[in-house]
């Protein structure tokens, strides 16, 4: 990893959850010695990236990140797309549902909203990067992308996050070809314990997936008829979502969603 990357991957430490991050605590997160953390840091501060905060100390996210992030929304507005239909799903069955794309080792949320008011609900870090393997968002990602991009993936070793996550290559390819047959990516407690996912990609004007849009639920409030629920939800936003982005909804997709939807 070259040394631009490593100081671009602290950002992705900030979340809602954790707008300020000392200096202390950025080294107990990386594995980046001191010095070479500092170093990053004051980068990241020189060019408008991050800020301190005058009287803790801590890092937060600067304006430039800002600047950007408004540029690229108002040049390819995709989260103000997302929004609509991550809303509607959420508001429609009162769980929590979210949009990521894709960046080298997961998927990063862009957008997502918690439907529900339960005792008991999934927790969700939008800082937090999903692994392809071992979520419906990053599995649902992996069975329309290009098999270069999956090798590298599955090439590297698996991390296991639960007892049911899966670390086998040749599994994981198997489940790839199902998913591409059905046009969705199902997941019980491969990432955390207690909980469900089930996800759909959506596409770009090339008919590549580009993103997903994911629900995820405690095992306990799951059933045969409200699975069927969540991925007719899914398909029809997916298939809206792609009419609005100009995408290009791959054959076998459509008739497979089709299908689905018939039933």
């Amino acid at each position: 990893m070259s040394t631009i990357e490593k100081a671009l991957t602290l950002l992705e430490h900030f979340s809602s959850n954790r707008p300020e991050i000392g200096l202390t605590e950025f080294k107990k997160r990386t594995s980046i010695d001191k010095g070479t953390l500092h170093r990053h840091l004051t980068a990241l501060k020189n060019s408008g990236f991050l800020e301190q905060n005058y009287l803790t100390k801590a890092y937060r996210l600067g304006p430039a990140v800002i600047r950007l992030a408004a540029v690229r929304e108002n040049t390819v507005p995709i989260v103000k797309t997302v929004k609509y239909y991550v809303d509607r799903i959420a508001n429609d069955i009162h769980e929590l549902v979210h949009a990521a794309l894709p960046q080298k080792n997961g998927m990063s949320a862009i957008y997502a909203k918690d439907g529900g008011n339960h005792k008991v609900r999934v927790n969700f870090d939008e800082a937090e990067i999903l692994p392809f393997h071992a979520t419906s968002s990053g599995l649902a990602l992996l069975a329309f992308h290009d098999d270069t991009f999956v090798g590298k993936i599955l090439s590297k070793k698996l991390v296991s996050f639960t007892d049911s996550t899966p670390t086998n290559a040749i599994d994981i390819q198997a489940n790839l070809e199902t998913i591409r047959a059905c046009g969705f990516a199902f997941t019980d407690q491969s990432y955390e314990d207690e909980v469900s996912s089930v996800a759909v990609p959506f596409f770009g004007v090339k008919g590549d997936a580009i993103g997903t849009l994911a629900i995820a639920i405690p095992v306990s409030r799951i059933n045969e008829t409200f699975h069927e629920t969540m991925i007719t939800k899914l398909i029809t936003a997916s298939t809206e979502l792609c009419r609005d982005l100009g995408g290009q909804i791959p054959t076998n997709v459509a008739k497979a969603w089709a299908t689905k939807l018939e039933v």
